[in-house]
């Protein structure tokens, strides 16, 4: 089967990098991740005031102003640990998978209305690495359907929390030809059989987040999940040899 940032499974994705090991999205977290054997690693986008893409889960780091608010310069002299997308992408194996979240919320300081930063981040994709090696995600439908118009050809998956319903991440996905809706594992603690059949029904496939506990694992890789994102992809690792 030809391999791709969504097939074959089981695909085991480090949320952040191995964060049981290293301070999240560091040039550190992702290089033990790939120790680890993680096919790839999830990581969040965001950017500085002088529009440079660094790796960030959160707006600002404890203490600091908002990033959108920091210069590349006050980043790398105050929070040296944080790396730059460009950084990132060359740290990490070519044969590594790599899921781009592209961090977009309106109650959040660096809020993109007019998701300019999708087309900057693809841009950059383009000119540092492959897109044949990119799984493109964001929480915001509208950030998602900027992606397809720009670059439809690349992999993109729909994030979806809670409370919005499985079925709101299948529909927006869907809605945007999106290849994957990226729901969390709460969404599969009701009914999993009916979660997995809404997705493949949908021609979706799926990697679901927040699984950590490795009864989880196993259970989400037997119902026919193509993917986890973990915090401890050496423990999901484990559980997949078992199997």
């Amino acid at each position: 089967m030809h391999r791709t940032p969504l097939s074959p499974p089981p695909l085991v994705y480090a949320h952040r990098g191995d964060r049981s090991r290293a301070e999240d999205n560091t040039l550190g977290a992702y290089r033990l991740a790939v120790e680890a054997g993680a096919d790839g690693v999830e990581l969040d986008v965001r950017r500085t005031a002088d529009g440079v893409l660094v790796m960030n889960h959160d707006d600002r780091r404890p203490g600091f102003p908002p990033i959108v608010e920091m210069t590349i310069a006050d980043i790398q002299r105050q929070t040296p640990s944080m790396p730059t997308f460009i950084e990132t992408l060359a740290s990490i194996p070519q044969d590594v998978w790599l899921n781009v979240e592209i961090k977009n919320f309106p109650d959040e300081a660096d809020f993109d209305e007019a998701r300019n930063t999708v087309s900057q981040v693809i841009d950059t994709i383009d000119r540092y690495d492959s897109p044949d090696r990119i799984l493109l995600s964001s929480f915001d439908p509208v950030t998602m359907e900027r992606a397809a118009e720009v670059c439809p050809e690349m992999l993109r998956a729909q994030l979806v929390r809670l409370p919005y319903g499985l079925d709101v991440g299948i529909a927006a996905a869907l809605s945007q030809g999106a290849h994957a809706v990226n729901p969390e594992l709460a969404h599969f603690s009701m009914d999993s059989e009916a979660a997995i059949s809404a997705i493949r029904d949908a021609g979706l496939k799926t990697i679901v987040w927040r699984v950590e506990a490795p009864e989880d694992i196993a259970m989400l890789f037997n119902l026919g999940v193509d993917g986890v994102i973990t915090d401890d992809p050496a423990s999901a690792r484990r559980v997949i040899a078992q199997l």
